[in-house]
Protein backbone atom coordinates (compact mmCIF):
# COMPACT_ATOMS: atom_id res chain seq x y z
CA UNK A 1 0.00 0.00 0.00
CA UNK A 2 2.87 2.74 0.29
CA UNK A 3 4.37 1.97 -2.82
CA UNK A 4 5.56 4.27 -5.43
CA UNK A 5 3.61 4.66 -8.49
CA UNK A 6 5.72 5.39 -11.17
CA UNK A 7 3.79 5.61 -15.14
CA UNK A 8 5.04 5.51 -17.84
CA UNK A 9 3.13 7.26 -21.43
CA UNK A 10 4.03 8.12 -24.99
CA UNK A 11 6.18 6.23 -27.35
CA UNK A 12 7.75 3.40 -28.40
CA UNK A 13 10.75 4.77 -26.02
CA UNK A 14 7.91 3.87 -23.22
CA UNK A 15 6.77 0.96 -25.42
CA UNK A 16 10.29 -0.59 -24.63
CA UNK A 17 11.42 -0.82 -28.43
CA UNK A 18 15.08 -1.16 -28.85
CA UNK A 19 15.75 -3.23 -25.60
CA UNK A 20 15.49 -7.25 -25.39
CA UNK A 21 13.20 -6.58 -22.20
CA UNK A 22 10.51 -4.69 -20.95
CA UNK A 23 12.11 -4.52 -18.00
CA UNK A 24 14.93 -2.78 -19.44
CA UNK A 25 12.79 0.23 -20.79
CA UNK A 26 12.81 3.57 -19.49
CA UNK A 27 10.14 3.52 -16.83
CA UNK A 28 11.11 -0.19 -15.64
CA UNK A 29 14.67 1.51 -15.14
CA UNK A 30 13.67 4.54 -13.18
CA UNK A 31 11.28 2.49 -11.39
CA UNK A 32 14.28 0.50 -10.47
CA UNK A 33 17.09 3.00 -9.43
CA UNK A 34 14.28 5.21 -7.63
CA UNK A 35 13.48 1.78 -5.60
CA UNK A 36 17.23 1.34 -5.01
CA UNK A 37 17.64 4.75 -3.21
CA UNK A 38 14.64 4.90 -1.28
CA UNK A 39 14.34 1.64 -0.28
CA UNK A 40 10.26 1.97 -0.57
CA UNK A 41 8.39 -0.90 -2.80
CA UNK A 42 8.04 0.75 -6.14
CA UNK A 43 5.30 -0.01 -8.96
CA UNK A 44 5.98 0.70 -12.44
CA UNK A 45 3.41 0.77 -15.80
CA UNK A 46 3.92 1.27 -19.15
CA UNK A 47 1.15 2.84 -21.46
CA UNK A 48 2.81 3.35 -24.48
CA UNK A 49 2.72 2.75 -28.58
CA UNK A 50 5.14 2.04 -31.38
CA UNK A 51 4.87 5.22 -33.74
CA UNK A 52 2.96 7.51 -30.75
CA UNK A 53 2.41 11.64 -31.61
CA UNK A 54 1.91 13.68 -28.98
CA UNK A 55 -1.55 14.27 -30.13
CA UNK A 56 -1.89 10.40 -30.40
CA UNK A 57 -1.01 10.27 -26.63
CA UNK A 58 -3.24 13.12 -25.49
CA UNK A 59 -6.05 11.66 -27.83
CA UNK A 60 -5.67 8.15 -27.05
CA UNK A 61 -3.14 7.19 -24.47
CA UNK A 62 -3.24 10.16 -21.58
CA UNK A 63 -7.10 9.40 -21.18
CA UNK A 64 -6.78 5.78 -19.82
CA UNK A 65 -3.17 5.92 -18.61
CA UNK A 66 -3.40 4.31 -15.01
CA UNK A 67 -2.56 6.69 -12.11
CA UNK A 68 0.34 7.16 -11.10
CA UNK A 69 2.40 8.98 -8.45
CA UNK A 70 4.86 10.73 -10.91
CA UNK A 71 4.64 10.57 -14.90
CA UNK A 72 7.22 9.65 -17.22
CA UNK A 73 6.18 11.19 -20.62
CA UNK A 74 8.00 10.51 -24.09
CA UNK A 75 6.72 12.03 -27.09
CA UNK A 76 8.37 14.40 -29.60
CA UNK A 77 10.53 11.92 -32.62
CA UNK A 78 7.19 11.29 -34.17
CA UNK A 79 6.11 14.59 -33.92
CA UNK A 80 9.65 16.03 -35.83
CA UNK A 81 9.25 13.23 -38.13
CA UNK A 82 5.69 14.14 -39.17
CA UNK A 83 6.95 17.65 -39.14
CA UNK A 84 4.41 19.01 -36.43
CA UNK A 85 4.86 22.69 -35.73
CA UNK A 86 6.51 23.66 -32.07
CA UNK A 87 2.95 25.73 -31.38
CA UNK A 88 0.86 22.82 -32.10
CA UNK A 89 3.62 20.23 -30.33
CA UNK A 90 3.62 22.86 -26.83
CA UNK A 91 -0.45 22.45 -26.81
CA UNK A 92 -0.12 18.45 -26.96
CA UNK A 93 2.26 18.71 -24.36
CA UNK A 94 -0.09 20.83 -22.23
CA UNK A 95 -2.91 19.03 -22.80
CA UNK A 96 -1.21 15.70 -21.91
CA UNK A 97 0.03 17.27 -18.84
CA UNK A 98 -3.26 18.86 -17.68
CA UNK A 99 -5.17 15.20 -18.40
CA UNK A 100 -2.55 13.35 -16.43
CA UNK A 101 -3.08 15.99 -13.28
CA UNK A 102 -6.95 15.99 -13.21
CA UNK A 103 -6.24 11.72 -12.72
CA UNK A 104 -3.85 12.31 -9.94
CA UNK A 105 -3.71 15.65 -8.70
CA UNK A 106 -1.00 15.46 -6.64
CA UNK A 107 1.38 13.64 -9.19
CA UNK A 108 4.71 14.38 -10.42
CA UNK A 109 5.34 15.30 -14.07
CA UNK A 110 8.73 14.09 -16.22
CA UNK A 111 9.10 15.20 -19.75
CA UNK A 112 12.35 13.07 -20.92
CA UNK A 113 13.33 14.95 -23.72
CA UNK A 114 13.24 15.40 -27.54
CA UNK A 115 16.54 13.04 -28.41
CA UNK A 116 19.12 15.28 -30.57
CA UNK A 117 17.94 13.12 -33.93
CA UNK A 118 21.25 14.69 -35.38
CA UNK A 119 23.01 11.77 -33.77
CA UNK A 120 20.97 8.84 -34.91
CA UNK A 121 23.42 6.67 -37.06
CA UNK A 122 20.08 5.34 -39.17
CA UNK A 123 19.74 9.15 -40.01
CA UNK A 124 21.62 9.91 -43.33
CA UNK A 125 23.52 13.47 -43.95
CA UNK A 126 22.18 16.36 -44.06
CA UNK A 127 18.38 14.81 -43.18
CA UNK A 128 19.78 13.96 -39.50
CA UNK A 129 20.71 18.03 -39.09
CA UNK A 130 17.48 18.70 -40.45
CA UNK A 131 15.20 16.59 -38.04
CA UNK A 132 18.12 17.62 -35.23
CA UNK A 133 17.13 20.86 -35.82
CA UNK A 134 13.17 20.76 -35.41
CA UNK A 135 13.72 18.66 -32.78
CA UNK A 136 15.16 21.16 -30.64
CA UNK A 137 12.23 23.53 -31.83
CA UNK A 138 10.09 20.77 -29.84
CA UNK A 139 12.18 20.85 -26.74
CA UNK A 140 11.84 23.99 -26.34
CA UNK A 141 8.65 24.66 -27.17
CA UNK A 142 7.78 21.91 -24.60
CA UNK A 143 10.24 23.79 -21.91
CA UNK A 144 8.13 26.62 -22.54
CA UNK A 145 5.17 25.24 -21.88
CA UNK A 146 5.51 23.18 -18.90
CA UNK A 147 7.97 26.34 -17.08
CA UNK A 148 6.38 27.27 -13.40
CA UNK A 149 4.00 24.07 -13.12
CA UNK A 150 4.18 22.81 -9.94
CA UNK A 151 6.20 19.18 -9.80
CA UNK A 152 6.81 19.25 -13.48
CA UNK A 153 10.00 18.57 -14.97
CA UNK A 154 11.86 18.94 -17.97
CA UNK A 155 15.38 16.73 -19.39
CA UNK A 156 17.41 18.17 -21.86
CA UNK A 157 19.37 16.16 -23.51
CA UNK A 158 23.11 16.50 -23.76
CA UNK A 159 24.53 17.32 -27.27
CA UNK A 160 26.76 14.01 -27.61
CA UNK A 161 25.48 10.35 -27.78
CA UNK A 162 27.72 7.48 -27.80
CA UNK A 163 27.70 5.35 -30.56
CA UNK A 164 27.48 2.30 -29.19
CA UNK A 165 24.30 3.79 -26.67
CA UNK A 166 22.13 2.84 -30.05
CA UNK A 167 19.97 -0.47 -30.93
CA UNK A 168 21.12 -2.24 -33.60
CA UNK A 169 18.26 -0.26 -35.74
CA UNK A 170 20.21 3.16 -35.01
CA UNK A 171 17.04 4.68 -33.70
CA UNK A 172 16.28 3.59 -30.53
CA UNK A 173 18.71 3.25 -27.75
CA UNK A 174 20.16 0.52 -26.46
CA UNK A 175 20.07 -1.06 -22.78
CA UNK A 176 23.00 0.89 -21.68
CA UNK A 177 21.99 4.50 -22.65
CA UNK A 178 18.62 3.72 -21.34
CA UNK A 179 19.88 2.83 -18.23
CA UNK A 180 22.10 5.71 -18.39
CA UNK A 181 19.08 8.51 -18.98
CA UNK A 182 16.96 6.87 -16.08
CA UNK A 183 20.29 7.86 -13.70
CA UNK A 184 20.00 11.23 -15.30
CA UNK A 185 15.80 11.56 -15.28
CA UNK A 186 16.38 10.80 -11.32
CA UNK A 187 18.88 13.69 -10.58
CA UNK A 188 16.38 15.72 -12.11
CA UNK A 189 13.57 15.17 -10.37
CA UNK A 190 15.30 14.07 -7.07
CA UNK A 191 13.64 10.93 -5.12
CA UNK A 192 12.24 13.05 -1.87
CA UNK A 193 10.20 14.77 -4.19
CA UNK A 194 9.12 11.59 -5.90
CA UNK A 195 7.92 9.76 -2.49
CA UNK A 196 6.36 13.45 -1.16
CA UNK A 197 3.69 12.72 -4.26
CA UNK A 198 3.08 9.52 -2.37
CA UNK A 199 -0.50 8.84 -1.59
Amino acid sequence: PDALRITGVGDSIIAGTGVRRLQDSLTAAYARLLHARTQRPVEWRVHGRNGATSASVLRELAPTAPAGDLYVISVGVNDVTRRVTPGAFGRNVAGIHERLRQQAPSSAFLFAGVPPLERFPALPAPLNSLLGAQARELQQAAAETLAGRPRTYCYFFPTTVPPGDFARDGFHPAESAVLAWAGELLALTGQDEVASCSR
